[in-house]
């Protein structure tokens, strides 16, 4: 079954139906399961994660999976309305689970809070959300277990190579400060050894006030930042504003990619498609 937003085509048979809460996952999803599964994407093109609420027509979608699949750490939790309206046994993979999250914190024995942005970074996806996404996948179909290994085995080795070149892309970077539209990259900036200097908004969908602006340009001047990242799913009106002032050039990457983004169709081509934003805005 394919699904973005609220188009629907009756899946096929003898396959596992799975949902996705973001496009990036879905492709995830696509790529250890294959013929074998039918992938629902939830979060429509163009919307945020972090402001968007499911329809109607999206729970009726959840309450026909075998399988949701989420990032957790508050990034879509949202989710949890869905699988509270599922009545039915569905196996539910939570992604950042097990994942030491940046900005995370303790408390009586849990980690709490933390950077969702996990699959920004490929070798954390490699590591943590392709093993987690074929265990999940054989849990509800068993008979297919051996082929879902072996899709995350293909797949990971993408991963490893995807990995190489960014670093390899990104080697003859000596400036390596950005300013960011909101804290999607840290994951990504720590695994390639670049530096969030600020944001544009400390929450996507708050504009900073003129106080936050000030502070943004004059950590920015002093870090000598030459680039500025926007995102598709938001309003570059306040970026434009302060690139201008700081003289930095606006470049834009995307987190989310989707089904009809060119260069964006899958999750190898988003990724890919951020390091030449990144090489853009760097080299």
């Amino acid at each position: 079954m394919w699904l973005c937003g609220t188009t629907a085509i009756h899946p096929a048979a003898g396959t596992v139906r799975v949902v996705a809460t973001i496009f990036p996952v879905a492709d995830m999803v696509r790529q250890v399961g294959r013929d074998a599964v039918d992938v629902v994407t939830l979060l429509p093109a163009g919307a945020s994660p972090h402001t968007f609420e499911p329809t109607p027509a999206q729970m009726r979608a959840v309450a026909e999976a075998a399988v949701l699949v989420e990032v957790g750490a508050g990034l879509d939790a949202w989710a949890a309305k869905l699988r509270a309206a599922h009545t039915e046994p569905m196996t539910v993979i939570t992604l950042a689970t097990g994942v030491p999250l940046l900005g995370a914190t303790e408390r009586e024995g849990k980690s709490q809070g933390g950077d969702p942005h996990v699959w920004l970074d490929p070798v954390l996806v490699r590591d943590h959300f392709v093993p987690a996404i074929a265990n999940g996948l054989s849990q509800a179909d068993p008979s297919h277990a051996a082929a879902f290994r072996a899709a995350a085995g293909e797949f990971g080795a993408a991963l490893t190579q995807l990995d190489t070149e960014i670093r390899t892309t990104l080697a003859p970077a000596t400036d390596r400060n950005y300013v960011g539209f909101h804290s999607a990259w840290q994951y990504f900036g720590r695994r390639y050894d670049l530096h969030e200097v600020a944001v544009v908004e400390s929450f996507p969908g708050k504009e900073p006030s003129a106080q936050e602006i000030a502070a943004i340009v004059q950590r920015a001047r002093a870090a000598h930042v030459r680039a500025l990242l926007i995102e598709p799913q938001f309003s570059p009106r306040m970026a434009e504003q302060i690139a201008q002032e700081i003289g930095a050039q606006l470049v834009t990457v995307d987190e989310l990619g989707g089904p009809d983004l060119p260069a964006r169709q899958h999750y190898l081509d988003l990724m890919r498609y951020n390091l030449r934003a990144f090489a853009k805005a760097l080299l």
